[in-house]
């Protein structure tokens, strides 16, 4: 039982609660969630002294703030958004996850108990313990092996004749009054079914093992299907499974021979008239376990088809993992070993990478920041002739007579684990957003006069610092022209020219482009420039007339629709960054098109870093096999659904006078149908400068 610790929320009346949360190690995060809490409390507390004294309840927190269903801890991106005035939004207070994660089990049907003939409260008490393992095992090995059954079958009797013989096989020969505790349930990732049990110190010559008795089979034995499955062994046995390719079975210890053999020899005394069934769960899935497994089975009257393609699969796979195995055999001749003196973490860096970043004045120009020499140079298989270390100075003398020197933490600094984690620690500053967070007060992101950013240059930082944050930033009191307009972003960034121009001006009434958004019809959320090979990184938008009603803007944050989807339906949310999806634009006298994927993640973190969702920019759709065209819309609609989500969805209007500037590689915009005339005013800033202003600033690496 987890310690009771009061909620912080006013609402919940300093309730003690099981499940609750701290506030984040981060401080930016963590003085997020107290301006959205906005307690009284935390005034003028340092926000080392709120993380220590006050907690946050799970009634507060979102089902997608969560890892799954069954799990207990939040995302790194959550925040509080539920029931922070009134507890009335059930999704909060109706999540209680166990605190043992449960297993999963699939249900059999039609499942029927049979009792055993042992029943002594002696062999129950010493059961408890020693057959915990087997019983969890079971559980697994009852999934797998229900898998493979049904996967070789076509026909519904056959299925129910399967899962007949199935269910007198696996039911639970060890039945219980009491479930065990759940502080005795170890977790356990492979299934697999011991035919021995563990002694306990408890145990008497009395306490025989149960065995496993099926029922006598009326019906003609069929073949079972072998199909793979990767699985990884437990944590406890990884290290001997490595070494041995045998079954778990067979991997037991000395200390439980004894046991192996006495239940060996209980079961062959009843073979003559009982048949007994063994189950052999793999650790690893090569073709010698596969004809182990077979050899116990026919030796028993069992049946194993093992499939052609399973075989081939294996030699596939086999051939793979000795490629991958000569390339994890590096030749140590080839690297060079240092020591970090400031964490003592020692890494190898190859001799041909030390080559390549040598700075000396022949091999680099400091004026301009490059290379000076040809990549078809450099001698692959260059080696050190001496190596010096000064203090934390690497001195080399190359086997072709050129000197190097290094320092030892810039080589620390650019490995990729180095780079990994510096881009993790970026992303987390990223507050993922609903309309739940982003309207409650304070706000966190920026908003500043045109006054205050002509004549400050922290009133810039403030700016670019929001939109890598939330993705938005406003910029107030601006006139409503469309000099003034490109004034406040050029304090900023250059603007970028595209087939509108620089600056735009458009309403309903003026209409120089082919483009829906001149119109004064509803515009769903969407991405703009979907269509180009590198889309906008910035859009500036700017409502200069405004004389109708209508017209709120709408901004949803696509990054968070994307996580949300991942956290659903990982397996859509990898098609969406796979399909090759084309946009287009069509003008008289120009026709752009670009194939792209629908989310695009980085290539070394995995996180979302562009959203391309337009649905009224599509071309026709012969970019996509027509097998997986049904998948396709399925997976579009469903990501559409993320984003057109009113939860997601902020509204507000747009005035004259307040300029808005946002991600547009990152937030959806949107517009209410409207009646009356409105004048829009705009430009694009490209992803490239607005990165670039962002890295000087030290706000992105």
């Amino acid at each position: 039982m987890q310690k009771l610790r009061a909620c912080c929320v006013p609402c919940c009346n300093r309730e003690k609660q099981e499940l609750v949360h701290k506030f984040p190690a981060d401080n930016e995060r963590a003085e997020q969630w107290v301006k959205i809490l906005n307690v009284a409390d935390f005034e003028g507390l340092p926000i080392d002294n709120i993380r220590k004294r006050f907690f946050v309840c799970t009634r507060h927190f979102r089902d997608s703030d969560y890892k799954n269903k069954a799990s207990r801890c939040i995302n790194i991106t959550a925040v509080p958004s539920l029931n922070l005035k009134e507890l009335t939004d059930a999704e909060g207070l109706q999540r209680i996850p166990p605190v043992v994660r449960p297993e999963i089990v699939h249900q059999l049907p039609h499942r029927t108990s049979y009792p055993t003939a042992v029943a002594a409260s002696t062999i129950r008490t010493s059961l408890v313990t020693s057959q915990l393992v087997k019983i969890k095992s079971v559980t697994t090995a009852n999934a797998l092996s229900k898998k493979a059954i049904r996967s070789g079958l076509d026909k519904e009797d056959d299925t129910n004749a399967h899962h007949e013989r199935l269910d007198e096989f696996m039911d639970d020969p060890f039945p219980t009054k009491s479930p065990l505790p759940a502080s005795a349930a170890a977790p356990s990732t492979t299934g697999v079914w011991r035919s021995t049990r563990r002694q306990s110190p408890t145990d008497t010559p009395a306490a025989k093992m149960p065995k496993l008795i099926s029922q006598p089979q009326t019906k003609p034995k069929e073949p079972i299907v072998l199909q793979r499955v990767k699985m990884m062994p437990p944590m406890a046995v990884r290290k001997s499974a490595a070494i041995s390719k045998m079954t778990q079975t067979e991997m037991e210890d000395d200390q439980h021979q004894a046991a192996d053999k006495q239940n060996d020899k209980n079961e062959g005394d009843q073979s003559a008239t009982i048949s007994t069934t063994k189950v052999l769960a793999l650790l690893e899935c090569t073709p010698e376990n596969l004809q182990k497994l077979r050899r116990k089975l026919e030796e028993q009257g069992g049946i194993l088809d093992l499939n052609e393609r399973l075989w081939q699969t294996l030699d596939d796979e086999t051939e793979d993992d000795k490629a991958m195995g000569a390339a994890k055999d590096t030749d140590s001749t080839q690297f060079l070993t240092i020591k970090s003196a400031a964490t003592d973490e020692t890494v190898r860096v190859s001799y041909v990478w030390l080559r390549d970043h040598c700075r000396c004045r022949e091999c680099y120009n400091e004026a301009t920041y490059q290379r000076s020499y040809s990549i078809l140079d450099l001698p692959l298989d260059i080696q050190p002739l001496t190596t010096h270390i000064n203090d934390q100075e690497i001195i080399i003398t190359w086997n072709d007579g050129h000197q190097s020197s290094y320092n030892v933490e810039e080589i620390l600094e650019n490995r990729i684990e180095a780079y990994q984690k510096c881009q993790e620690e970026r992303r987390a500053q990223m507050i993922l957003w609903d309309r739940d967070v982003i309207t409650a007060k304070p706000v966190g992101y920026a908003s500043v006069t045109l006054n205050d950013l002509l004549c400050e240059d922290e009133m810039m930082n403030r700016i670019v610092a929001s939109l890598v944050t939330y993705g938005f930033a406003f910029i107030t009191k601006v006139p409503p022209n469309q000099q003034s307009t490109e004034m406040a972003v050029k304090r900023l960034f250059p603007i970028q020219k595209t087939l509108f121009g620089e600056m735009w001006t458009f309403s309903e009434s003026k209409m120089d482009h082919s483009d829906t958004a001149y119109t004064n019809g509803y515009l769903g959320p969407h991405n703009d420039n979907t269509y180009f090979s590198d889309a906008a990184g910035l859009q500036v938008l700017h409502c200069i007339q405004f004389n109708g009603e209508g017209a709120e803007t709408m901004l949803v944050d696509g990054f968070r629709a994307a996580e949300r989807m991942r956290e659903a339906d990982v397996h859509a949310f990898e098609r969406l960054c796979s399909y090759p999806l084309e946009a287009e634009y069509i003008e008289e006298d120009k026709h752009h098109r670009h194939v792209a994927p629908v989310i695009r993640c980085n290539s070394i973190t995995q996180t979302v870093e562009q959203i391309r969702f337009n649905p009224a920019d599509r071309a026709a759709l012969k970019s996509i096999p027509s097998e997986s065209v049904p998948q396709f819309y399925a997976d579009y609609q469903r990501f559409a659904r993320e984003v057109y989500s009113k939860e997601l969805e902020w509204k507000f209007q747009l005035t004259p006078g307040t300029v808005l500037i946002f991600d547009n590689w990152r937030l959806l915009h949107g517009r209410m149908a409207y009646r009356g005339k409105r004048v829009m005013t705009g430009c694009y800033v490209a992803r490239t400068e607005y990165q670039s202003v962002a890295r000087k600033m030290g706000l992105i690496e």
